[in-house]
């Protein structure tokens, strides 16, 4: 696939605020880049189709009030790498194996903002052929 053309995993994820398979790809080499939902207007921040090259995860608090704080370090298409910082709920269990292409959706401007770790709403391993819908995101029977 050439980096310049959308990447298909992305675009076959689901909405977190509507549950709809309607993300517009984001722009070739932008990351995190800012992605469009055309069913419902969202708009979302993503690290979108990226690869792990690896994920260390720190638990904090207990087993069922916990969160699970990653430190991912990945790649885009274009071969660009970054490390994003971020924290799920103990229970979310994400599974962001090194080589896996993974992508995990944000509130718009979450990833910038001077908060210790963001969370985000949807998070895909591609690789897998698995996602997860995290706190805040639709109901899940919409996203069956």
């Amino acid at each position: 696939m050439d980096v310049h053309s959308p990447p298909a995993t992305l675009t076959g994820m689901w909405c977190p605020r509507c549950g709809e398979r309607a993300l517009d790809a984001p722009v070739a080499g932008a990351t995190p880049a800012s992605v469009h939902c055309a069913a419902c207007g969202a708009d979302h921040e993503a690290l979108a189709d990226v690869t792990v090259l690896a994920d260390s995860i720190r638990q904090v608090g207990g087993c069922c009030a916990g969160f699970a704080r990653h430190t991912l370090s990945w790649e885009d298409r274009a071969g660009a790498q970054g490390t994003t910082e971020f924290e799920t709920w103990v229970q979310d269990r994400l599974m962001l194996r090194t080589g896996d292409r993974v992508s995990l959706l944000f509130p718009p401007g979450e990833l910038a903002r001077p908060k210790d770790f963001p969370m985000p709403l949807t998070a895909a391993n591609h690789t897998l052929g698995a996602s997860w819908a995290l706190v805040g995101a639709a109901p899940g029977e919409l996203l069956r």
